[in-house]
């Protein structure tokens, strides 16, 4: 027991307070006896706070002592407690005494009032012996939650004591053995305090500071070898294909990052970028740099399949063959009259809705022919004759059995007449001349026989192998003779095919259309394509919804027949094969393996075309006349012939010092995107036989952004060829007028003249004087003012005197010469600005 004294009078108030606490107690027992297992304090005062010293405080079997019953004054005092002093002491128990009296008396009555549960009152405080957990253990069970409102009725009994947390102890269980090593100790990790009361000092202050060392090296170690073991290794040796590599690939074979590739290729005056794709002889260029060798990359699997031309002559079944039609493909120059020839076979006027008389795309027509025996059918293929339209016919003549090559009586073999024929020899494909237009006046069949033979075709009737027939598109003279000679030639060659087969054959021309979709105009070589069937052509498949043939809607064509496709998933490229496949998945495979081919291929060519030398970068200045300038172009056609046609123009065209770019070039409609890619880039957009919506004319209109749109391929080529002259600077022209000798120099100051003699020629006012000592040219400039005595002239003829004044030059010497000029300004051609710019700024040109 603590002794307390007061501060004042410097009694002990200790002992007075146990026994008014003892006193307490007793009456309240009386009134509600508190439950014997559970014992709680009094409402009238709070319970008492035992005060035990450090040895007295240890933890044994049974009850708690702060739990027990409130010890009695004897118990409290002691046997070996001090005798207490007279005075205070005396005056407590009287107070006590007293006190008793009362509660005595109040007892009748207490007991005859109603009862009532007594307030609850504080548990008492739960004072833990040190180096005990204060944390939940094992062995302890929450008690009972207290109600939100005490008013409900009694209250079940709460206990005495509680643990932290709101933990009753277990009394009768044993302290909890946390580790599972049996020492008792909380283990690190869980919830607590991450077993810092269970980790001893001491025991930290053993652990050896040369071991922490060493385990942190140790493990510094072990990274750096992951770091080793992860690290990429270098091929010695490796592939590269035709269709190059990408810098991140190249780096990757390399051991090395990106930018040390892009670092290996600067040094060697080559700009690339980190996404960029290397040509083959460029990712050379940068192995040799590492010491790496590159071997080339032989073309297998199933990419190297995909892209190898189908060989519709393989080997049939002779029994499974049948005769199928020829496909007569007609070639001449521009306006020979192929289509107006292949309109009166059809007996259709297709002509007159051409452009300009022009056929823009290939037109495929099967025909019935009346023949002696019975109907036979020609396919024929009319291929434009613009010089654009190379492609076309080169395409055209490799799907075709025989050639017709159309040439007018009028105006003989033109060039692309010449191309038309050289085509066809190159594919091995007998030809047959038309000359055409022997009703017109000028017409000479024999003057045509003549220049055909000079080109290699020899007539028959003058001993060579050509058969050519004379006619008259227009009239229709000679058209059935031709026809004959047709169905003739095909019966020599023995054209058969087998039609119980999947169908196989050749994509002639394609576009997208807006209702549609996706469409392709296909030309049947084996085989029999069917509504229905799972095609792939290209880098696109699908399934076939329709077709539709010359002559109306089809469900099948046979060999020899050409259709419109609909069903494809994309747009396949002009020139590419397709075949039926067994299920949709062999068809996407298929496409898919020619689409990575063909992406690659592109990316090589855009990775070759974008590689510039530093040299080349320095002089890009849009001020320099003799920098290299660029402008974006954006295509939009109705068929993917047109696009090729348009490039292929434009590639003829001199681009050394002007260079137009495609960045994007689709066959499709022109849409509000391309408005937004043109004025991010600055491009044109360019419409070839489609026309902008309204919508997107607005929105062209609203960002600034030039749209044209053509129906004929050489008004666009004219167009371009323009455009591309009109970023070229203009060049002067100078004409020689004729010269002076200067004999005297007159004036003061800036107002000095030459007194001159013009020796040739004549000199007018405002030409071009270019002052020579010896043969050092010295200055340049206008001519500003000309004398005749004191009067002002504008000529002076040879052999007079005459005050000769040049701009922005007084530094006249008798003996000077003077060349004099009358000069032209000149828009520059493509190919006058071929020549080099050195050549072109040495000397200007003279005429």
């Amino acid at each position: 027991m603590v002794r307390r004294k007061n501060a004042q009078t410097g009694e002990d108030k200790g002992l007075a307070q146990d026994e008014a606490e003892a006193a307490r107690q007793a009456t309240m027992a009386t009134a509600a006896p508190p439950s014997a297992e559970h014992p709680e304090p009094t409402a009238m005062q709070p319970p008492s706070r035992p005060t035990t010293s450090g040895a007295d405080m240890q933890v044994a079997d049974g009850p708690s002592p702060s739990l027990q019953q409130p010890a009695t004054r004897s118990e409290v005092s002691g046997d070996n407690q001090p005798e207490q002093q007279p005075g205070p002491a005396r005056a407590a128990a009287q107070q006590e005494a007293s006190t008793s009296a009362t509660v005595e008396e109040a007892a009748p009555v207490l007991a005859a009032a109603p009862t009532r549960p007594p307030p609850r009152a504080a548990p008492p405080r739960f004072t833990q012996p040190p180096g005990m957990d204060r944390r939940p253990q094992q062995g302890l069970e929450r008690g009972p939650r207290r109600p939100a409102d005490s008013s409900n009725g009694p209250q079940p009994p709460r206990p005495a004591a509680r643990g932290p947390g709101g933990f009753v102890r277990d009394t009768g269980a044993d302290r909890p053995n946390f580790r599972q090593d049996g020492s008792g100790e909380r283990g690190r990790g869980g919830a607590g305090y991450k077993g810092r009361f269970s980790r001893q000092p001491e025991e930290r202050s053993k652990q050896d500071p040369t071991a922490r060392r060493s385990s942190r090296a140790q493990r510094r170690m072990e990274r750096a070898e992951a770091r080793e073991a992860a690290a990429p290794v270098r091929e010695e040796i490796f592939e590269v294909g035709d269709e190059g590599m990408s810098v991140t690939d190249v780096s990757r074979l390399l051991a090395v990052s990106p930018a040390e590739v892009v670092k290996t290729l600067f040094m060697q005056g080559i700009m690339v970028q980190v996404n960029q794709v290397l040509d083959k002889a460029t990712v050379k260029m940068v192995a040799e740099a590492f010491e790496v060798e590159v071997l080339d990359k032989e073309e297998e699997g199933v990419d190297a399949m995909a892209r190898k031309t189908v060989d519709y002559l393989e080997d049939e079944d002779e029994d499974l063959l049948q005769p199928r039609a020829p496909i007569v493909t007609v070639m001449g120059h521009v306006d020979h009259g192929k289509t107006s020839l292949l309109d009166y076979i059809r007996k259709t006027r297709v002509a007159v809705g051409e452009a300009g008389g022009i056929t823009q795309a290939i037109g495929a027509y099967t025909v019935d022919v009346p023949s002696a025996d019975d109907t036979k059918q020609i396919t024929f293929l009319d291929t434009p004759g613009h010089e654009a339209f190379s492609a076309m016919r080169a395409r055209g003549t490799r799907v075709t059995d025989i050639a017709i090559v159309v040439v007018a009586a009028d105006d003989g073999v033109r060039p692309q007449t010449i191309e038309a024929i050289s085509h066809a020899k190159a594919a091995g494909v007998p030809i047959l001349v038309a000359i055409n237009k022997i009703d017109k006046e000028g017409a000479n069949v024999e003057r045509v026989k003549q220049g055909l033979s000079e080109v290699g075709l020899l007539p028959e009737e003058w001993g060579g192998q050509t058969p050519m027939v004379p006619i008259s598109a227009k009239k229709g003279d000679g058209v059935d003779t031709l026809l004959e000679t047709v169905l003739l030639m095909a019966e020599v060659e023995e054209l058969m095919a087998n039609p119980d087969r999947h169908a196989r054959g050749t994509v002639i021309e394609s576009h997208l259309d807006k209702r549609t979709g996706p469409v392709a105009t296909v030309l049947v070589a084996v085989g029999t394509l069917r509504t229905g069937d799972v095609v792939q052509a290209g880098g696109t498949y699908g399934k076939v919804r329709s077709m539709r043939e010359s002559r109306g809607d089809v469900t099948e064509a046979g060999p020899s027949i050409a259709v419109q496709m609909v069903g494809l998933n994309g747009v396949p490229t002009a020139g590419d094969d397709f075949a039926v496949c067994d299920s949709e998945q062999e068809a996407r495979k298929q496409a898919e393996a020619i689409e990575i081919g063909m992406r690659m291929d592109r990316l090589a060519q855009q990775a070759g075309e974008s590689m510039v030398t530093t040299n080349t970068l320095a002089s890009m200045d849009e001020d320099d006349d003799s920098a290299l300038k660029r402008f974006n172009l954006i295509l939009k056609a109705d068929a993917t012939g047109a696009l090729e046609a348009v490039k292929a123009a434009v590639g003829v065209l001199p681009q050394d010092r002007v260079q137009p770019r495609f960045l994007l070039a689709a066959a499709a409609d022109i849409t509000t995107s391309d408005v937004d890619l043109a004025f991010a880039s600055g491009a044109l957009i360019l419409g070839f036989n489609i026309e902008p919506s309204e919508a997107v004319q607005a929105a062209a209109k609203q960002y600034g952004v030039e749209m044209r749109s053509y129906r004929v391929i050489y008004d666009m080529v004219d167009d371009l060829r323009a455009l591309m002259e009109g970023k070229l600077a203009p060049t002067e022209e100078r004409t020689p007028l004729g010269e002076a000798e200067v004999r005297a120099v007159f004036g003061t100051g800036s107002r000095i003249v030459a007194g001159c003699m013009v020796t040739e020629g004549a000199i007018k006012k405002g030409c071009l004087a270019v002052v020579k000592r010896g043969k050092k040219t010295v200055h340049e400039g206008k001519v500003a003012s000309l004398r005749r005595v004191k009067d002002d002239v504008k000529e002076v003829a040879a052999g007079l005197e005459c005050g000769v004044g040049v701009e922005g030059y007084t530094g006249w010497k008798e003996g000077d010469t003077i060349e004099l000029f009358e000069v032209r300004i000149k828009q520059q051609t493509l190919e006058e600005a071929r020549l080099t710019p050195a050549a072109a700024a040495e000397e200007p040109a003279v005429v």
